[in-house]
C-alpha cells in the first residue's frame, strides 16, 4: 500500500473515531443540533465552543443548561491550556470567552458554575480579587483570554455601566457537558421493581 493511501486511511479512521467519541460523550440533542466541528471531547467531558454567537453571561449560561451543561470550568492548568489552545489555534478566536466562574452574591469569593469552591485560579494581573475596589464591585463574571489563557472579570449583562466602563458584556463562550451514562439516566432499570 502506498504511503498516500495509508495516510488517507489513517485520517479516515481518526475522523470516525473522533465522531464516535462526540456521539458517545456529548448530549444527543446537542449533537443533533450543532455542527460537530464545534464539539470537542476531552476524557469524559464534551465541550461546545460557541464562537459564532455573542451572549451575556446569563444568556450563555442558560444556553449551556439547555442540554444539561454549564459554562466550562477550567479547574486546573492542563484544562485551561486545552481550552485556550482549542479556542485560539483550532477556532481562531481572539476575544475572551465566558467560562463558568463568578463572584455574584459574594464579592471576591469566586465559585464555579457547579457550586464548587475555587482551588486554582489564573487571573490576569489586576483582575479577580486584585481588581480595583470600584470595578470589582461591578465585574462579577469571568472570561478566558484565548491568546494567553489568563482570566479577566467583566460585567455579566447589558446595562448602563457597560457603556460607562467600556466593557462589552456579550461574548462567545464554552459549554461543558459531563458524559451521561445509561444508568445515570435510569434506562437500565426502567422495568425493574
Amino acid at each position: 500500500m502506498s504511503p498516500a493511501i495509508s495516510l488517507c486511511l489513517l485520517v479516515a479512521v481518526v475522523t470516525v473515531a473522533t465522531k464516535a467519541s462526540v456521539q458517545d460523550t456529548c448530549p444527543s440533542p446537542l449533537v443533533d443540533r450543532v455542527n460537530n466541528f464545534y464539539l470537542q471531547v476531552r476524557g469524559d467531558v464534551c465541550f461546545h465552543f460557541v464562537v459564532n454567537y455573542r451572549r451575556t453571561f446569563q444568556e450563555a449560561s442558560e444556553d449551556c443548561k439547555q442540554d444539561g451543561g454549564t459554562l466550562a470550568m477550567p479547574k486546573n492548568l492542563e484544562l485551561n491550556k486545552y481550552l485556550t489552545d482549542k479556542s485560539y489555534n483550532h477556532y481562531g478566536v481572539i476575544e475572551e470567552l465566558w467560562i463558568g466562574l463568578t463572584d455574584i452574591g459574594n464579592e471576591d469569593k469566586f465559585k464555579w458554575a457547579d457550586g464548587s469552591e475555587v482551588a486554582w485560579t489564573h487571573f490576569a494581573k489586576g483582575n479577580g480579587p486584585t481588581n480595583n475596589w470600584l470595578i470589582k464591585q461591578l465585574e462579577d463574571c469571568v472570561a478566558l483570554d484565548p491568546i494567553d489563557g489568563f482570566w479577566h472579570d467583566f460585567l455579566c449583562n447589558d446595562d448602563y455601566f457597560s457603556a460607562v466602563v467600556g466593557s462589552e458584556p456579550k461574548k462567545s463562550y464554552i459549554c461543558q457537558y459531563e458524559q451521561q451514562f445509561e444508568d445515570d439516566l435510569g434506562d437500565l432499570d426502567s422495568g425493574a421493581k
